[in-house]
């Protein structure tokens, strides 16, 4: 890649260095020798003083280019050297050699604490971060509400009204509308996360649609099979927990949002703003 070693270059620069260092003393001594005076002393005094100094260093740091298998000399350590095990990396110890270890069976996490800058912790459990309540983290009513084939239950309708849960949950946790500060706030936090998240591909107004029809970017340049329709009477017809689940995990086509929407009440506030436009649009549900 490069036409000079640049090993070799500044081995050359340092000879030159040392040797012109040699040379300018040699004359400072001749010169002395024979008693000469006055200006060009004064300007071999110089030269040798900073030649000399840079030689010394030159021969002090030694020369670069030289390679060896002894490891450098480390007059400060600054912790180079630490007691300690490296990820991934081999442990005498353990029978398998591993240093990293796997957490028991059954292990759950206790607490939230950020022990890289806390070394605290909590007498009890930390709720949020074990994320007890299903019903706010995950929209589950009844994880075991499923048919034959695995597949989630949804929600009892009756004479067009709602009787009972499903695996999701039918409605959006009261925890979520509390820690919004109420259906206010909730809506517009759901307005502003739609409109950054959803509207791209399901228009501001829900729509979705493709081609001449369509009422978001993605589906009016093709760049994906028609995103849904969100007011459709099938999606209303839907439990608060299922449109949760497909915002986090996505459905059909659509990716999930999990990894981009990480409050939990970001993603409810989506499912009371989707409602807002589907009760905008004409609900037909009783």
């Amino acid at each position: 890649m490069y036409s000079i070693d640049p090993n070799a270059f500044m081995n050359t620069v340092l000879a030159v260095i040392v040797g012109t260092a040699v040379l300018l003393l040699g004359a400072t001594v001749f010169a002395s020798w024979l008693g000469k005076r006055g200006r060009v002393m004064s300007y071999l005094y110089m030269f040798t003083a900073m030649f000399g100094m840079f030689g010394l260093a030159a021969v002090v740091l030694g020369v670069r280019g030289q390679k060896s298998d002894s490891r450098p000399w480390h007059i400060f350590l600054d912790m180079k050297y630490q007691a300690k095990y490296t990820s991934q990396g081999q442990s005498k110890y353990f029978a398998d050699g591993r240093s990293n270890r796997m957490p028991p069976m059954d292990t759950v996490p206790f607490d939230g604490t950020d022990y890289a800058a806390d070394a605290g912790g909590h007498d009890t459990p930390n709720p949020d971060f074990l994320k007890a309540d299903k019903r706010f983290y995950f929209g589950i009513a009844n994880a075991t509400a499923k048919g034959a084939d695995g597949v989630p239950t949804g929600p009892t309708w009756e004479a067009g009204k709602l009787t009972g849960e499903g695996y999701y949950v039918n409605n959006i946790p009261p925890l979520a509308v509390e820690k919004a500060g109420g259906w206010e706030p909730l809506l517009k936090r759901g307005q502003v996360q739609f409109n950054r998240n959803c509207a791209v591909c399901h228009g501001t107004s829900g729509r979705g649609g493709g081609g001449e029809l369509a009422y978001g970017i993605v589906g009016a340049y093709g760049l994906s099979v028609p995103p849904a329709n969100v007011l459709t009477p099938e999606v209303q017809a839907q439990a608060d927990g299922q449109l949760f689940n497909t915002v986090v995990n996505g459905k059909g086509a659509m990716t999930g949002y999990g990894h981009q929407i990480k409050d939990v009440l970001d993603r409810w506030a989506i499912v009371a703003y989707v409602r807002e436009l589907q009760f905008a649009y004409g609900n037909p549900l009783k």
